[in-house]
């Protein structure tokens, strides 16, 4: 087999999927060298043992440090020009790096198309993003639809230079939306992303616990606020809605939750993006009962 020209970073806690994961990283048509970067030194003999007879590489982390630390930690031990991303619970298709790699160079990342998988399977996005009429804050926080995933990108669909990694490394602060927030400052430093229409992932759908549900909402505020020299008024108050909103109408803090919809509706936010947020006191409701 050819020398890699491609490193595949996976983030882990020794998760079920990792050795689906690796060995959907061995099975490239485009060789491909798997990088586990361990985030639970505890369970590293448990990993090591779960990916035998797997040609893959693995170093630790202090442990408990979050996928962001992870993967730029990987960056800094990869050998390769380009780096893959891939969460431990999802597969790439064995075309994947074959089809991104001719797209990528130093100031172009590229992702994908994906098959959503869980109780139900669809493709996604239904549309793809040009660069050339909107930013891509603007594309991922849109909410003009209350159809789920209308406009997606993940992790697991991203291929790039090491040197944007090095460059433009992933905020290791965050608890929420670090892909998403990692590829907007990757635009706002000038790189290209680009999304090809291919289905080359498939994505595993989390549910998220009721506890983490109590955090996130507060921790996507916050990260909007960030924003604010890179997305749309109206993108923002699409995100407001269907993801502080909801969030916050979920974990039942009414009060919050009343004033980031009320917030939306003033700064204009799509009706679809409303309803969204709405949706979490029926949720918030139906679970009490």
């Amino acid at each position: 087999m050819k020398t890699p020209h491609v490193t595949a970073i996976i983030p882990t806690t020794g998760r079920p999927g990792l050795r689906r994961a690796v060995s959907s990283v061995l099975r490239q048509n485009q060789a491909v060298h798997p990088l586990v970067v361990v985030d639970d030194p505890d369970s590293f003999d448990h990993v090591s043992n779960k990916l035998e007879g797997l040609a893959c590489s693995l170093v630790k982390t202090a442990g408990g440090v979050g996928g962001a630390t992870a993967r730029n930690l990987g960056a800094q031990f990869a050998e390769t020009p380009y780096l893959a991303f891939l969460d431990e619970d999802d597969e790439w298709l064995t075309e994947k790096t074959a089809v991104q790699l001719p797209h990528a160079s130093g100031d172009t990342v590229v992702s994908s198309r994906a098959m959503l998988v869980g109780s139900s399977s669809r493709i996604v996005p239904d549309r793809l993003h040009e660069p050339s009429s909107e930013s891509l804050a603007d594309y991922v926080l849109d909410q003009s639809t209350v159809k789920v995933r209308q406009r997606f990108m993940q992790t697991s669909t991203l291929l790039c230079s090491r040197e944007a990694v090095l460059e433009v490394p992933w905020d290791e602060q965050l608890t929420r939306h670090q892909d998403w927030d990692w590829m907007i400052r990757l635009d706002a430093a000038g790189f290209s992303v680009q999304q090809l229409p291919e289905v080359l992932v498939r994505v595993t759908q989390q549910r998220a616990s009721s506890f983490s549900k109590r955090q996130d909402w507060q921790a996507s505020m916050e990260w909007l606020r960030t924003l604010e020299n890179e997305v749309s008024v109206k993108p923002a108050a699409d995100f407001m809605a269907s993801i502080v909103a909801r969030g916050a109408f979920e974990s039942r803090a009414w009060a919050s939750g009343a004033r980031a919809l009320t917030d939306s509706v003033r700064q204009g936010a799509h009706g679809s993006a409303l309803m969204v947020g709405a949706s979490g006191i029926l949720r918030a409701v139906g679970r009490r009962g």
